[in-house]
């Protein structure tokens, strides 16, 4: 063994022999151990040529034997760049028998990588095609060698002119000293690809391990057939299974040399190939390819996908179109290999890369300064295991910041881990600043910038800007005091870097802040570069209580009518109405960014991680003892996930955080403001409208009807009728699908709103009065509710009859729905989803259902309703919470995703607040929010109303629809058109 290389510590080693991870042999042998397994089985077809174990055993022997006589032996170096074909097989298991590491090479390398892993490996010989699509590699291997002493030879497959020819090493076998199991095996390259790769080290028992256990979970057996399509010379069609791992199997590879379809359709069919492999960018060419050929597919029983997230869209075309299960494959040449399993449901294996294959994969997921992310949050991928190495290949100096001090390996990719435990892959732990629209890579500008003969180190980092959204600030560390941004133009412009690239700030600086992994906080250093957000000395809220006489909805609805300010929030929960009024801070985050106003000043932040985001923008309010009030829009679940959104000014979440407030409870009033001026004009304005008969003109007031029976009522139908295909088909489970119906005439919102409140039993009842939008409502169930000490409860509803008109009827009606097998499993399975979201946050002992299928009673109808709960995890959020839980499963359906994508290809306009939430939190934590389903909305002079339905397999087109009318209808009820006069009394509605 070389120990100058990074190995596992002895314990752990001995850890990885004594469960059996590690078996004492070399891949020679196991070849060994194969042909005398399988003997005459067919091993490996090549074009022509036929191999069967025995024989691939045997021509593995002689070539091992020919390349000894040659001076090629234990711990020796050799660089193979050799496409998919025979030589290439022979090759790599000749030199593993040897003890001779082979360096695996792509084709597609040319001269520059090719000669720094040379002048790394100090190969002794290589070995190479004549030519491969056009390019002579005879040629380049000649170049390499002019400059590397330690090449030796070059062995050609094909025309070998003045070098060694592969087709005349041939000898007798020979006793070959015997490697160490636990030494190097082979080198395969990084996935890097602005530097030259990394060599990782991969050892005969690790990569055993990895092909042999990639195979059990692929379902490859002794009758599998596996087309290797991809560049062997990857981990993944050489080992991941791959080739390897079908030996392992006892089953039979195809060698490919090119993954296009028309030469790998063909083997298919002759071959009855059951597995292959692709990467993401080659599905859609081969689903393309089925639109017209009709080459027999039918023996294909698995497709692999891996090396990049595939899209859920295209995944789930793979088996209506070619036929056979996809497996999504997620890890690197380094180790760690995740799948999906071939008996995953679709929510797991269209939207995550799958489970690590092994019970010691020990896997991290943490942020930038290494520690642990709350569960369900993105991060960066660290990992060690029984077959992911401690370190790469002669790159010491590299490997003390590519690995932990405590032997993980920092992979580089952003993930985050689901309630499963299976991995979704966010894309890399990215470094861009987005510059009007343009994505620009700051590892690609600093690159260029440390060759500045006056800069030693640089970093580029983003800077909020008000017109380019993003700015880029190149900090140096250098010894040129004069150095100026011109001088940078210049420099970068000399090496045609484009205009939008070039960085619109400059600052010298003389050291570096440091995250606790040595790396430079970009973090800091925007702080120490924007101007921070002045922050006063803390407000405090004034207070005042007082006796009230007047019942709580009457005077808060009297208090909404006064004109108090053209901003206002009212939020009823649990026996209180709590009124915001006007705007001392507000919080509006979008697709890409979170902002924060205060007064006069602002700060905003690239949006990379929601409930971090949201934390530290309202832990930054000068504000103590807040309480805000605000809307999350339906679309803000795109986001969380991954679905795409073109919209990216759209406010997605916002929250305001009041100048003055009132809270109501019955016989009491608390009064809140900054100023004692603001506190006495509450107070006074509260005693002129605290009176059971306040003086006030009393007018008739007319109710407003909309058309909930028949609009967009035939569309709506279709509609239900397409998804619940969707449905039987398997692409999810449940979905909400909901229809909009405008109301013709303006309305009074908050007449409309007492009204409604009145003849309404919400779970919360809100009233929203904003510059250019208002909306009232009556919310049947929360989305979620958090307090002040992390304890998280969901309440979901789901399941549907109306009231009826008397007392029999409504017992009559609950008993129908109680035994309405498609009603019960509607609930049954949204009270599922909400637990396994609950488990995403919480500590899992902690979660608990603690009511399950009461009846609960809403405005014109009565639902199922359970209440789960859990404490919050350490290290989770509210936000957190809000994120795992919203919106609400009845109001989008199973699984969210899927249901949510639904929801978005059939209805036809964006939902906004509708099925999102209006919501309260408060600066200890508690965060309380209503589900927004009976509404009614305001907006730039259009009002309408929206209901859905729950679909299931058995629901039916009139059914549903009946539902939405059953909906509308009791919201319709409660609709008033404007008082003749501005002081009209609001409780009219209540009689009429």
């Amino acid at each position: 063994m070389d120990h100058t290389l990074a190995f596992w510590p002895p314990a752990v080693a001995q850890t990885y022999r004594d469960k059996g991870y590690w078996e004492p042999l070399t891949l020679g042998e196991q070849l060994r151990r194969w042909a005398e397994t399988h003997g005459s089985r067919t091993a490996l077809v090549a074009g022509d040529q036929r191999l069967s174990y025995a024989e691939l055993d045997a021509r593995v022997d002689r070539l091992a034997a020919a390349l000894h006589g040659r001076g090629i032996g234990l711990g020796d170096r050799v660089l193979v760049q050799l496409p998919n074909d025979l030589p290439l097989v022979l090759t790599t298991l000749a030199l593993c028998r040897l003890g001779a590491a082979p360096i695996m090479v792509m084709t597609a390398l040319r001269e520059r990588e090719l000669a720094a892993l040379g002048a790394l490996a100090e190969p002794v010989a290589c070995v190479v095609q004549d030519r491969f699509l056009g390019f002579d590699h005879r040629a380049l291997a000649e170049r390499i060698q002019a400059g590397l002493p330690s090449l030796r030879e070059i062995v050609v497959v094909g025309e070998a002119g003045p070098h060694t020819a592969f087709a005349a090493l041939d000898a007798e076998p020979v006793a070959l000293p015997r490697p160490d199991p636990e030494s190097i095996a082979l080198l395969l390259l990084s996935g890097g690809t602005t530097d030259v790769p990394k060599l990782i080290p991969r050892t005969h028992v690790d990569y055993a391990y990895n092909a042999r256990r990639a195979a059990e979970i692929s379902g490859l057996d002794a009758d599998s057939v596996y087309l290797a399509a991809l560049p062997v010379a990857h981990n993944f069609p050489l080992a991941s299974p791959g080739i390897l791992g079908t030996f392992f199997a006892g089953g039979q590879v195809v060698l490919a040399r090119t993954p296009g379809f028309d030469e790998t359709f063909p083997l298919i069919a002759a071959e009855r190939v059951t597995h292959t492999a692709l990467v993401p960018a080659l599905v859609p060419l081969w689903l393309q390819a089925r639109e017209w050929d009709d080459t027999d597919l039918s023996s294909l029983q698995v497709l692999q996908v891996g090396g990049a997230r595939l899209d859920a869209e295209t995944a789930a075309r793979i088996r209506p179109e070619l036929g056979c299960a996809v497996q999504q494959v997620f890890g690197m040449a380094e180790g760690l290999l995740c799948f999906t399993h071939l008996d995953d449901p679709d929510s797991v294996v269209l939207h995550t890369q799958g489970r690590p294959m092994c019970a010691d994969d020990d896997v991290r997921i943490v942020d930038a300064n290494g520690h642990d992310v709350a569960p369900g949050e993105a991060g960066e991928l660290l990992v060690r295991g029984p077959y992911t190495i401690r370190g790469y290949y002669r790159a010491e100096t590299y490997n003390r910041t590519a690995f932990t001090s405590d032997g993980y390996y920092r992979s580089g990719d952003k993930v985050r881990r689901t309630a499963e435990g299976a991995l979704v892959v966010e894309g890399r732990i990215k470094d861009q600043i987005n510059r009007a629209g343009e994505k620009i890579a700051a590892a690609e500008i600093e690159t260029l910038l440390v060759e500045h003969p006056a800069i030693r180190e640089a970093a580029l980092v983003a800077l909020p800007d008000t017109r380019l959204g993003e700015s880029a600030c190149a900090c140096v560390l250098g010894d040129d005091p004069a150095l100026d941004l011109a001088e940078i133009h210049r420099f970068l412009a000399a090496r045609e870097m484009p205009r939008h690239k070039w960085p619109d700030r400059l600052e010298l600086v003389d050291g570096w802040p440091l995250t606790a992994i040595g790396k430079i906080d970009k973090q800091a250093l925007r702080a120490r570069l924007q101007p921070p957000l002045t922050r006063p000395t803390p407000r405090d809220y004034i207070e005042h209580r007082l006796r009230i006489i007047a019942d709580p909805l009457q005077l808060a609805t009297r208090l909404a009518q006064a004109g108090l300010d053209d901003t206002l929030t009212l939020y009823e929960r649990d026996g209180e109405w709590s009124l915001g009024i006007g705007v001392a801070a507000r919080l509006d985050l979008n697709l890409e960014r979170v902002r924060i106003r205060y007064g006069e000043q602002e700060q905003s932040w690239a949006l990379e991680d929601f409930p971090s985001a949201v934390d530290n923008a309202l832990a930054a309010l000068p504000i103590n003892n807040w309480r805000a009030y605000g809307m999350a829009r339906f679309e803000l679940a795109r986001r969380f996930h991954g679905l795409p959104d073109a919209d990216t000014r759209t406010e997605l979440l916002q929250l305001v955080v009041p100048e003055r407030e009132i809270r109501l409870r019955q016989g009491e009033a608390l009064l809140r403001g900054f100023s004692q001026q603001a506190v006495d004009h509450l107070a006074e304005t509260l005693g002129r409208l605290d009176s059971n008969h306040p003086e006030t003109i009393e007018l008739p007031l007319r109710a407003v009807q909309a058309p909930v029976a028949h609009e967009n009522s035939e569309e709506y139908q279709r509609m239900v009728a397409a998804a619940v295909a969707e449905i039987q088909a398997g692409q999810y489970q449940k979905v909400i699908l909901s229809r909009r119906v405008a109301i013709p005439e303006r309305i009074d919102p908050v007449t409309s709103y007492f009204a409604g409140r009145c003849n309404n039993t919400p779970a919360r009842s809100f009233l929203v009065l904003w510059p250019g939008f208002s909306a009232a409502g009556f919310s049947p169930e929360t989305v979620l509710e958090v307090s002040a000490e992390g304890w998280v409860s969901t309440q979901p509803l789901a399941g549907t009859r109306a009231l009826g008109e008397t007392p029999e009827e409504e017992s009559a009606l609950r008993a129908e729905l109680l035994t309405d097998l498609k009603e019960v499993a509607e609930h049954a399975i949204s009270v599922k989803l909400s637990f396994e979201e609950l488990e995403a946050v919480c500590d899992r002992p902690s979660i608990q259902v603690s009511e399950l299928m009461s009846i609960a009673r809403r405005g014109s109808v009565q639902h199922l309703g359970s209440r789960a709960g859990g404490q919050l995890a350490p290290g989770a959020n509210p936000w957190h919470a809000f994120q795992s839980l919203f919106p609400a499963v009845t109001a989008s359906g199973i699984p969210k995703r899927e249901s949510i994508d639904a929801i978005g290809r059939h209805e036809r306009q964006p939902r906004g607040l509708y099925s999102g939430s209006v919501l309260t939190v408060d600066s200890d934590g508690t965060l309380d929010a209503a589900l927004v389903l009976r509404a009614f909305y305001e907006q730039d002079g259009k009002q309408w109303l929206q209901a859905g339905a729950g679909l299931i397999a058995l629901s039916t087109p009139q059914r549903e629809l009946q539902e939405t009318r059953e909906k509308l209808a009791g919201v319709c009820a409660n609709l008033f058109a404007p008082a003749v006069a501005a002081n009209d009394h609001p409780e009219e509605a209540c009689a009429s």
